[in-house]
This record gives C-alpha cells, structure tokens and sequence, in this order.
C-alpha cells in the first residue's frame, strides 16, 4: 500500500511539474504566431569592428518569434577575417555580394587540405628539432549567389579576398530540435572579443563578450596545448579591441584550391566526367558537400527570358540540408513580372531582398491583408505557413532570397495552371462563389502560366482595404 501512494505521489509531482513548465512556455510565447499586422524589418542591433560588421534583426519581433528564425547580416571589408565562431542552432547562410574564402572545423575530421611547398619551418617538440607542414580542413573560395549550411557547433570563418565588401546574410533556426538551448542565438567567439557585448541576447545586460579561452585560467591552456604561459594569455585575446572582424596585414596564405578555370584543363574534364557530388567514395558528414549556387539562371526550376526566373535549394539538391532541416529559394524577375498567389504548405518562409523593390501583399488566415507595401534592398518579412503572398517587381530588376523552415519546402498557388483552383470541379467553383458556369471556366481556365506572369502595373495595387461581403 506504502508502495502506491508513493507512486501516486511521484506521478502527481511530476503532472504538477508538467503543467507549470506548459504554462510558463505559455507565457513565455503566447499566441506567437497571432499575426495581424506585418512590417519589412531593418537591423536593431550593430556591431562594429576593425574590419566590417555585424548587423542584427531583433529576433523577438513578432514574425521572426513566430517563424522561430534570427537574422543577420555580415559586411566583411577587403582583407577582413571573420574569426572562427559557432552557434548553438543550425545556421544556412547566402552569399549577396563579393567573394572570398571559407573554413569550416567539422569535429573528428581529418585535415585534407596539406602544404607541400618545399621550404617548411621548424618548431621544438619532445627535445628535438622536427619539420612540419600546415595542414587544416577543407577551405573553399566563395561567391555571390552562394548557399552554405552549417550545423550547430562548427567552427566556421570566412576571408574576403576581393576588391568589394563581402556581405553574407544568415538565418539561424532558433526552434530547431538540435537547439538544445533557449530560443536565442549564441555565437561562441574561438578568437577575438566583442566588447559592444552579447546583443544577440536582448533584454541581458551588456557586458564585452570574450573568447572561450579566456574563461580558462592560462595555465589550464598552457598544460593542453603544450605552450608557455606568455602564448596562452595572448590566446585570450584581453587587450584586444579589434572586435570579430579584423584586417589581415599581408598576404593570407592558407592553404586553399585555384579557382575554377585556373585549374589544369584536365582536372576540369575529370570533374565534368565524374560530376561534383563524389569521386567514388562514401560521402560523410567530413566530406559532404554544404555550398551550392543559386544565382545561375542556366540551373533555374523556373525561367522565362522576359520576366526573370527562380531556383530553389533542397535537400535533393544538397544532400546536408536534411539534416538541419532548412532550404532556400532564389528569384530575380524583371519590372512589372509578378510572382502569382502561393502559400507554403509546410514551411515558414524569410524573405531578404538583395537588389531592388518589390510590391507584396500578405494574407492570413482570418482573410486579412496583414501587409500591403514597398520592400526594398536590405529589408527583409516573415511569410509565415499557409499565410498567401504575392509579388510584383516595381524596379528594374526584384532580386530577394526566401529561407525556409523545411528541407523539402512545398508551395501551393492560388492562380494558374497547376493552382488549387486549377484542381477544383467546376461545379465546386461555382457553388462555393456563387458565380455562373462560364465564370467559373474562366476562374479556372484563363491563367496558362505557372510561376511568373505580367502584370498590368501598379493599378491593381495600393486599392484601399475593404471588409468581405
């Protein structure tokens, strides 16, 4: 008898502690995705540093806690090093302007990138004199229209080689079962100090955020690193005010592979024969491919010379993207080109524009225009599931990434020739809005196109709001 109301109380604890966990994530995150207005958002937050910096959008706002995302920007001068740093979520990063290099640290990974020039330096080790070559992991070049994932915990930096700034913009999935953690972004700094402190974290007082290193005492990291005590405090970078963008004096010489059409013809055929995806050997997480490009119209899922085109990104595409669960989608049409009314079946989507302005209007699920207006290079909208969206470029060239909550997102239309109305029976049409049959046929029949149409300009746009009969 002891023994079962020992048990009844133990179940009952723990029903208590259910319930009060269920109501403080509650009041945590109420009605979170109760959305009755829209906005194109900018930047709260920057940081600056000796070489670029770090623009941060306040993750709290409303359709940003809705879609479970944080957004950020990096500008990255020329000679500018991101210093290596990893995040507590799953992060999927494009490339919006420039070029450069990138490094990822993959734990348990071999180093396959090796120098092999002759003259190799020395250093003391066990009591002797021994030759070393550097060796690390794999380092790619990187470009505009580049995608890249990256999982949580990897240690990843980027170089800008080029003339221009290099700015990359990343989504970083807050609600994702790997986040282990709060719904915040955490970057974890290897090198370099912030000391504008952790903006990421809103609402927490500010204090500089340091590197790892400097929470251990310097003897711990002169004993595992097997240096003297003078190295291990420069490690900690104290005095260092440079930020997490410093300028490189001097060449960068990391070890890295010539750009493609710099290599031997025959490397390239060889590549062409065999095909980017593999060279015969298993593919693991070390050496799976997580960069690929999406501003190349001869790859686009939708292209028609006269309006633009857009490609999307999945994990069919890039086999990694199922693991952090995220794909993207590309697009770029002409003045006047209208991307037709679609919804996303099972992702929430974050657009950013890239280059030039856009006409877009948003509707819910109570049939309400929650956004009607002008987006334009560097802003960025949440466009939550089911909720309609449609696009109509008013400059000469509309040019935006969407990231999106799944790795296999699935869009449905609400006008044209694989639409949902599309698929209804007539009679369905015309019973549910009250219209004759002739009506119905050309409600279904009229629009040909797919994806992308012309618009007949502005007119039918910025109408003022009326209630539904």
């Amino acid at each position: 008898m002891a023994r079962v109301s020992s048990l009844l109380s133990f179940c009952l604890t723990l029903l208590i502690l259910f319930h009060g966990y269920a109501a403080q994530q509650g009041q945590q995150f109420p009605n979170e995705c109760q959305l009755d207005q829209l906005n194109a958002l900018e930047p709260s937050h920057v940081l600056k540093s000796e070489a670029g910096r770090i623009e941060v959008w306040d993750h709290h706002a409303p359709q940003l806690r809705c879609s479970g995302v944080s957004f950020a920007r990096y500008i990255i001068e020329s000679k500018g090093l991101y210093l290596p740093s990893f995040f507590n979520t799953a992060k999927l990063s494009f490339v919006a302007k420039g070029r450069g290099l990138m490094g990822k640290v993959i734990p348990g990974c071999a180093e396959t990138f090796q120098d092999s020039s002759e003259f190799q330096p020395r250093f003391e080790g066990q009591g002797q004199s021994q030759r070393f070559r550097d060796m690390h992991q794999k380092v790619e070049h990187i470009r505009s229209g580049d995608t890249i994932a990256t999982t949580p915990g990897v240690a990843q930096w980027f170089y800008n080689d080029g003339q221009e700034p290099l700015v990359i913009v990343s989504v970083f999935d807050l609600a994702s079962h790997q986040n282990q953690l709060d719904r915040n972004p955490r970057p974890f700094y290897l090198a370099g100090n912030n000391p504008q402190g952790q903006v990421w974290l809103q609402g927490r007082e500010q204090q500089p955020q340091k590197n790892i290193f400097n929470g251990f005492g310097p003897e711990v990291i002169a004993q595992a690193l097997k240096i003297d005590l003078q190295t291990a405090q420069q490690l900690q970078n104290q005095d260092d005010n440079r930020g997490n963008i410093v300028r490189v004096q001097g060449p960068f010489g990391v070890i890295r592979p010539p750009l493609r059409g710099q290599r031997p013809q025959e490397e390239e055929e060889e590549e062409g024969r065999h095909g980017r995806h593999g060279n015969g050997l298993e593919e693991t997480i070390c050496s799976a491919r997580c960069t690929d490009n999406l501003d190349d119209p001869s790859r686009a899922d939708v292209y028609k010379p006269q309006l633009g085109y857009i490609s999307t990104l999945n994990s069919y595409d890039l086999p990694i993207l199922r693991f952090i669960r995220l794909s993207a989608l590309r697009g770029s049409i002409r003045q006047n080109a209208m991307v037709l009314p679609q919804w996303n079946a099972n992702a929430n989507a974050i657009l950013y524009v890239t280059d030039g302005e856009a006409q877009i209007q948003i509707v819910n699920d109570n049939g309400n225009r929650v956004f009607d207006g002008q987006v334009s290079q560097g802003q960025l909208i949440a466009v939550p599931q089911g909720f309609s969206v449609v696009k109509r470029a008013t400059s000469n060239r509309f040019q935006w990434v969407e990231f999106k909550t799944n790795a296999n997102a699935q869009i449905n239309t609400l006008a044209g020739r694989t639409s949902v109305l599309r698929g209804l029976p007539l009679e369905v049409i015309t019973n549910g809005f009250q219209i004759s049959p002739e009506e119905a046929r050309r409600v279904k029949f009229n629009t040909l196109e797919t994806t992308l149409t012309h618009s007949s300009g502005p007119a039918s746009y910025g109408m003022p709001r009326v209630a539904a009969a």
